[in-house]
């Protein structure tokens, strides 16, 4: 299934938190290269330093992905520098969210920025290319926020809200050969979390266990690759079966 992306341009939108890595590591060893970027300049200079050590090729590019006009200069130096983008991975940031009524509407709008306009300000930018080209593989990232979460109003409105987008996208872009999925991570700790609070987590999940970013990279790996090429518009949850407890869940 990896060789499928090999030789191919992959752009990974938050590449340095775990989960990005995971997934540019993931990639770069079945042979992608990597367009790593982030705002964390010293950050992406270890990842990429990380894919050059394993002998794969990758370049950073620091970006405010909130910023439209930051990220338009960002894809268009990965262009030069790589010819184009086949797949690309949304990844942003995701912060803790508040309860309604301690969000004022300057923090819920700042929500909604950092993450979902984050996700739309790569994708406006990206698709149409690929659309151009007449391919692409388009893989959000999202979290169990999207099913609501109490005391998390902005988080699970920005996480609804890429549901919508992915699907959007997804049939707007089927005729050029550009497939747009969404990925759902579960319950995913730090590395540097404890054993006791990883148990306690793992303790409310079908599996019995909490989740790793390679768990996500597999599926991200899926849906990059022409293996899934059948597959578009869809939600895949990585949660070991914890979306299982709520009613929404598709």
């Amino acid at each position: 299934m990896l060789s499928k992306v090999k030789g191919r341009v992959a752009l990974i939108a938050g590449a340095t938190d775990e989960v990005g890595e995971a997934v540019a590591l993931r990639l770069a060893s079945a042979g992608a290269k990597l367009a790593l970027c982030d705002a964390d300049e010293q950050k992406l200079a270890t990842v990429a330093a990380k894919i050059s050590a394993a002998g794969g090729e990758a370049a950073a590019f620091e970006v405010k992905a909130s910023d439209a006009q930051s990220v338009r200069s960002c894809v268009e130096k990965v262009v030069a520098r790589f010819g184009r983008v086949d797949i690309l991975v949304n990844n942003p940031p995701e912060s803790d969210g508040k309860a309604l009524g301690d969000l004022s509407a300057e923090s819920f709008n700042t929500t909604i920025a950092a993450m979902l306009g984050a996700d739309f300000n790569f994708l406006r930018e990206i698709v149409p290319q690929m659309q151009q080209n007449n391919n692409g593989r388009v893989i959000n990232i999202s979290s169990l926020a999207y099913l609501g979460v109490a005391r998390s109003a902005d988080l699970g409105a920005a996480k609804s809200g890429l549901f919508g987008l992915t699907r959007s996208i997804a049939l707007e872009a089927a005729r050029n050969n550009v497939t747009c999925n969404c990925v759902v991570k579960g319950d995913i700790p730090a590395v540097s979390a404890d054993e006791e609070t990883k148990t306690k987590i793992a303790s409310g999940i079908p599996v019995k266990r909490v989740g790793t970013p390679t768990d996500i990279s597999y599926a991200v790996s899926f849906f990059a690759s022409d293996t899934s090429d059948y597959v578009t518009g869809q939600t895949f949850f990585v949660c070991g079966g914890k979306s299982n407890y709520f009613s929404m869940s598709v």
